[in-house]
């Protein structure tokens, strides 16, 4: 029987620490788990047109990206959930009243809105400037959409204005101090994994989660093995089945190994 893996990419394939070392050792253990029969998908926030750099290092069979709202297998788009461009403005212009400096993120490109001065989003933007990434930043303009949203707040941002207004539309990650991710209410990277489980006609039993932050925790509960990274969060090193070592301490391998996915 084979097996569907789902790797989060930002502290569990790759580094998150500005290096964005997705090591060897890694890479060559994906491909043995494949080669052995197993289903190998990258489970992200990030939105697809973000997740090209991983692709070029190793193959993957598809991707759950965006939260759950983008499926693809083997190249062919199985969900793309949207949300209407009006309430993307509506929401967009709530964030700049409530000074939340958002990033959204679409499955083709990104926007941001240069209204809200916040420090923490442009050193973002100028870094993914370099390989001629561009960006949409006016929020009443035609293209201006999203499929989920992230960001940063500080002491002079309303906070919990945000919150209500977004309350039963949306879902509220908390990542950290000052930072925060936004999915649609019912799509998650839990619900890619469900998905594709019944897309494959798969048993639970089947399904392997690998994480390390709190955006991960729902995909480390619904899995039936779950896996957390050594240096991730404390949230979900409870919740996970499996704590491995680190990116760089052979931590895929040795998960991977954990659970017998290489083959006989």
């Amino acid at each position: 029987m084979r097996n569907l893996l789902f790797f989060d990419i930002d502290g569990t394939l790759i580094t998150d620490d500005g290096r964005k070392i997705f090591p060897a050792d890694a890479k060559a253990a994906l491909q043995a788990a494949r080669f052995a029969g197993n289903l190998i998908f990258i489970n992200t926030g990030r939105v697809r047109c973000n997740v090209n750099e991983i692709l070029n290092e190793t193959q993957f069979d598809g991707m759950v990206c965006g939260c759950g709202t983008y499926i693809e297998y083997q190249g062919e788009v199985l969900l793309h959930r949207t949300i209407p461009k009006e309430r993307c403005r509506e929401i967009a212009l709530m964030c700049r009243e409530c000074r939340m400096q958002s990033f959204f993120e679409y499955s083709d490109f990104c926007c941001y809105d240069p209204e809200v001065d916040l420090p923490y989003l442009p050193p973002v933007v100028e870094e993914m400037k370099d390989p001629g990434y561009s960006f949409v930043t006016d929020i009443s303009g035609e293209e201006f959409r999203f499929d989920k949203f992230s960001g940063w707040f500080d002491e002079t941002s309303d906070v919990e204005r945000f919150k209500r207004e977004i309350a039963g539309e949306f879902r509220y990650i908390d990542r950290g101090p000052g930072f925060f991710e936004v999915e649609p209410e019912g799509f998650s990277k839990a619900s890619g994994m469900q998905f594709l489980l019944e897309y494959f006609d798969l048993p639970f039993s089947s399904s392997y989660a690998f994480g390390d932050s709190n955006n991960d925790l729902e995909m480390l509960q619904y899995a039936a093995h779950s896996v957390c990274m050594e240096q991730g969060s404390e949230l979900c090193r409870r919740q996970a089945e499996f704590v491995t070592t680190g990116v760089e301490q052979e931590g895929i391998r040795k998960a991977l190994a954990h659970y017998g996915l290489f083959g006989k």
